[in-house]
């Protein structure tokens, strides 16, 4: 499955990872299976992983899916969001992936896995230690 999420209540985290060659109706898909998931929830810290991710963009889908992203997501999340792209990314689909990423609240995108990961340590667990 080229993309697909974990929700993990012991460490407090839900992971989405794309990879692969996907169009917009894969990651509707999963964004619409993540939220009616009955573990999820939007006080988790999410950790989407775009690495290796080709998009098989159809113009058409473009506006719904952002809408969708950014009203049941960037509307609804309390928790931190990071995104994770790769260097090899187009520069149009990087800068549409920042756009999304600026229209969610508390959100950010990284280009290293760790430093993204730590991030999210950060901002959601550094006060509970």
């Amino acid at each position: 499955m080229p993309a697909a999420y974990h929700i993990s209540d012991d460490e407090g985290l839900i992971t989405v990872q794309v990879e692969d060659s996907v169009d917009l109706a894969d990651l509707y898909e999963t964004a619409k299976a993540l939220r009616a998931d009955d573990g999820y929830s939007s006080g988790l810290p999410l950790l989407v992983d775009l690495r290796g991710m080709r998009l098989e963009l159809e113009k058409a889908a473009l506006d719904p899916f952002n809408a969708y992203i950014v009203d049941n997501f960037g509307q609804a999340r309390t928790a931190s969001t990071a995104v994770v792209v790769d260097h090899e990314m187009d520069g149009k689909l990087t800068a549409a992936v920042y756009w999304l990423s600026c229209a969610i609240g508390a959100c950010e995108m990284f280009d290293d896995y760790d430093q993204a990961l730590k991030w999210l340590i950060r901002r959601e667990f550094a006060s509970a230690l």
